[in-house]
């Protein structure tokens, strides 16, 4: 993808790139991704010679993970400067040898092999991010070997209510609901890019089309820490609500009350 054509969303994450993991580094986003570790760990290949990837990789975080648990990793992102700066941080932990770097829109992975990975994430809502989402899955899926799994999550539309009620917004609030588009707020209108929400109910459709069996579905964050992190400066006490947390991120009552939703799907076996 030439670097000089570049959209909303690529002018945003290129801008960012090199403070990204700043931004995202406090005792709640410490304790958030703690929590969705544990999550991806119950569905990582047993054999590590399994090949797999990063989705809107970013900076790189969980592929990084995943190279330290042992795994060959391929990072893809939109940004070419979030490509670069995931290139830059596998160095800083000597992993070059068993990573790989691509500059894709995750609607266009031709660059990568048909049925060749065991395993993919795509954290951080990189696929509601694309023009077409259901797209985006099925160059996903094909990619994915049988029996492969993808841990992707989304942006959830119930929980976005709250910011139009908030704001006295009937009327794009009724818009919002037809659709269940919306955009990224950034201070530049240029960076400004478009979002799409789903419900579970859509995101269990959307995978099946996508021939993408859903494993599990769990709603992140059902605690609203956020706002409340610190609570969560104290060791014992971010254990204690992780243990709460994961007490109620898996059932389907408590998900209308999440920000996002994070869903295991596997594509059939042979």
């Amino acid at each position: 993808m030439p670097r000089h054509r570049r959209n909303p969303n690529q002018k945003y994450h290129d801008r960012i790139a090199g403070r990204y993991e700043q931004i995202y580094d406090n005792e709640y986003w410490q304790w958030h991704d703690a929590l969705t570790w544990d999550h991806i760990k119950r569905f990582l290949p047993t054999n590590l010679a399994t090949p797999v990837l990063d989705l809107g990789c970013g900076s790189g975080k969980w592929g990084r993970k995943l190279l330290k648990s042992g795994y060959h990793v391929t990072f893809v992102d939109l940004s070419a400067k979030m490509v670069d700066e995931a290139r830059k941080q596998v160095a800083e932990i000597g992993g070059e040898s068993k990573a790989e770097f691509l500059q894709a829109d995750l609607m266009e992975l031709s660059a990568l092999p048909a049925g060749h990975f065991g395993f993919a994430v795509a954290l951080g809502e990189p696929i509601g991010s694309t023009d077409d989402p259901a797209k985006a899955l099925r160059e996903i899926a094909r990619c994915l070997a049988p029996g492969g799994i993808l841990l992707a999550s989304f942006d959830n539309r119930i929980a976005c209510i709250d910011y139009y009620v908030e704001r006295g917004k009937a009327d794009e609030l009724e818009a919002f609901l037809r659709t269940g588009r919306t955009r990224w707020l950034t201070r530049d209108e240029a960076e400004r890019f478009e979002l799409h929400t789903f419900t579970p109910d859509q995101l269990r459709k959307l995978f099946a089309a996508a021939g993408l069996e859903v494993l599990d579905m769990i709603g992140k964050t059902v605690l609203p820490m956020r706002r409340f992190r610190d609570y969560l400066a104290d060791p014992e006490a971010r254990r204690r609500w992780a243990r709460i947390e994961k007490s109620l991120a898996g059932d389907p009552a408590n998900l209308a009350r999440c920000p996002h939703l994070q869903v295991a799907g596997r594509k059939a076996p042979a």
